[in-house]
């Protein structure tokens, strides 16, 4: 799969390109762009689409000061479920109507969840904003949401980069604070102070990654400071720290996003629509081309149809002039074809009763004066068979011996004596080829 993240903050737009697969992850490209007067965010987004390529999905990373939070517990670990009840659960403790609020949830622990919301009306207007310049995007979130994923970073940790503090509890995000301001050590120490009075505990560690390295220098934060580093397996992906602490944050929304585990708040009436109409168009096209296919069949068809038809027109006329060519006194016939057919029967019938004739007539001469007579002789193609009476046996034998020129095999069927000392006979056999 293919992102393009593209993360907005007040003066900076930062936008990185990854390849992610279950086994590794490819920086295809990145950039960071300065906005001021000069170059607002539509004309740098524009810029980026101009650039892009392929078709990645495009995430937005929204500033984290729009999204809020709250803790809550259910009795089950089910995250749809917990979707399903959440505005449910929300309605009146906190003080914006539901309505107007997109939902989102993560899982903070043991029946422990993360739920957060954002104004509606924020998302939509970002939204706008980026689909104007000329890139719209399909998931709308915020980098805080996907620390967890951060390279580097232990399960249990807070976390700087800085424009939010976040705390992680066995690989989840259990809380976030996001600074309107730069982050100095004061307010991240008075942060850490109010969670360790609500919660009564404190993660082992601070790590800083990002613009939150200025902290290290600070000296007087309550926990021990880590600056992250590269990980050596992704060492030929950002090649040095600076562009490491750039695009870490981008990476970890990309891995977030490949494994489902980053809140989406493109929902409901916000929903991302383009590619269902994308596809729709898609369908659209597939029909107009189906159906002009099979209007080029039929138009082909009748094309062909109007040609044979033009054939068998020309096949009749020719055999009415070759009717009135052979019959040219016969008066104008209803149906020359079938008289034409009738006559070429009748000529096939001829010669066929010709043939018949010389056979019988080489019988006759095959009997001589032993047969006393033939009663019955029928031919069928090139077979032929005979009844007649004899004066004996013997005579019936040298009569089958003298059909030997005619018939390639003969045979006698039962011979039966008469009282008078006569036979009748039956012969069956067939005719050599080339007899007529």
């Amino acid at each position: 799969m293919e992102y393009l993240i593209l993360q907005a903050e007040e003066k900076l737009l930062t936008v990185a390109h990854f390849g992610v697969s279950r086994r590794s992850t490819e920086l295809v490209g990145a950039a960071t762009i300065e906005l001021n007067e000069e170059r607002p965010l539509a004309d740098a987004v524009h810029s980026v689409a101009e650039k892009m390529a392929g078709s990645p999905s495009v995430v937005l990373c929204l500033p984290p000061e729009l999204f809020a939070q709250r803790s809550i517990t259910f009795p089950f670990n089910d995250l749809r479920k917990v979707r399903e009840v959440l505005p449910a659960h929300l309605q009146g403790d906190i003080a914006l109507p539901v309505e107007e609020l997109a939902l989102g949830v993560m899982p903070a622990g043991e029946d422990q969840f993360l739920a957060l919301w954002a104004r509606k009306t924020d998302i939509s207007t970002a939204i706008a904003q980026f689909r104007e310049a000329g890139i719209e995007p399909q998931v709308v979130s915020s980098l805080p949401f996907a620390l967890a994923k951060l390279p580097g970073v232990p399960s249990d940790c807070a976390v700087c980069d800085g424009n939010t503090l976040a705390l992680l509890k066995d690989g989840r995000l259990t809380y976030f604070r996001a600074f309107n301001a730069t982050p100095t050590a004061p307010m991240i120490a008075a942060t850490l102070s109010a969670l360790e009075l609500s919660t009564g505990v404190l993660p082992p560690r601070l790590c800083l990654v990002g613009g939150g390295r200025k902290l290290a220098e600070a000296g007087t934060l309550p926990l021990p400071v880590e600056t992250v580093e590269i990980p050596p397996e992704l060492g030929h992906l950002f090649k040095n720290e600076e562009t490491f602490h750039q695009l870490a944050g981008l990476y970890a929304v990309a891995r977030a996003i490949y494994e489902g585990t980053l809140p989406d708040f493109r929902q409901g009436e916000l929903a991302w629509t383009a590619g269902d109409a994308k596809l729709r168009r898609k369908l659209q096209l597939t029909g107009i081309l189906a159906a002009v296919v099979m209007l080029l069949l039929f138009i082909g068809k009748g094309i062909q149809y109007r040609a044979a038809a033009a054939d068998v027109a020309s096949v009749n006329k020719s055999i009415a002039a070759i009717y009135h060519d052979v019959f040219p006194t016969r008066v104008k016939a209803v149906d020359e074809i079938s008289e034409i057919k009738g006559e070429i029967r009748k000529m096939g019938g001829v010669e066929t009763s010709s043939g018949y004739l010389d056979i019988l007539k080489k019988l006759a001469e095959a009997k001589g004066n032993n047969i006393n007579g033939l009663y019955e002789a029928e031919l069928e193609g090139r077979s032929l068979r005979v009844k007649g009476d004899a004066g004996s046996a013997q005579a019936v034998d040298a009569f089958k011996a003298a059909l030997s020129p005619l018939l390639a095999d003969a045979e006698l069927g039962e011979v039966k004596s008469r009282p008078d000392g006569t036979v009748t006979f039956r012969l069956t056999g067939t005719l050599k080829e080339g007899t007529k």
